[in-house]
């Protein structure tokens, strides 16, 4: 199942993806989710705690952008926007003005197939338990540690 949603991003921003996810021959949704995925896997944003979600500044050509993503992905979403505070829209013109060029030289190395969303967050995963009565929620932005140990231990890796 595909989850809809829709933000309004810079006129600007969206000629670049629609300018870059023609060059690499991917689709926008794409592009769009390995650069925020890219972003906070390098922790390029630092985690903000007991904030308020911060906006897209006013006065710039705004243009509605409407969003289909796989619901890993929008799960992985809400996580970013939860942890640095930010709402879609910021998000994409925060990784679109500060982590685009890193981005691009990633996909510029790659070959022309070795980009593909069939596993983009096949490790994407979290875990609910509790300590000492309190539940907690744990995020794995990659396979759960306890999975590389048991693929190390069977000598896959």
């Amino acid at each position: 199942m595909n989850i809809e949603t829709t933000t309004c991003i810079s006129v600007e921003h969206l000629e670049l993806m629609k300018f870059y996810s023609k060059h690499y021959n991917i689709s926008q949704r794409t592009f769009l989710s390995g650069l925020v995925s890219f972003a906070a896997q390098l922790e390029k944003e630092d985690v903000k705690s007991f904030k308020q979600l911060s906006y897209r500044k006013k006065g710039t050509n705004w243009k509605r952008f409407h969003l289909v993503l796989f619901e890993d992905e929008y799960e992985f979403f809400m996580d970013v926007k939860k942890l640095w505070k930010m709402s879609l829209a910021k998000i994409i013109a925060f990784c679109l003005d500060n982590v685009l060029d890193e981005f691009l030289a990633v996909l510029d190395g790659m070959g022309e197939d070795d980009y593909t969303d069939n596993y983009r967050y096949s490790g994407y995963t979290f875990s609910v338990y509790r300590v000492y009565g309190i539940v907690c929620c744990k995020f794995f932005w990659g396979p759960d540690p306890k999975i590389i140990k048991k693929a190390k231990q069977l000598g896959h890796i």
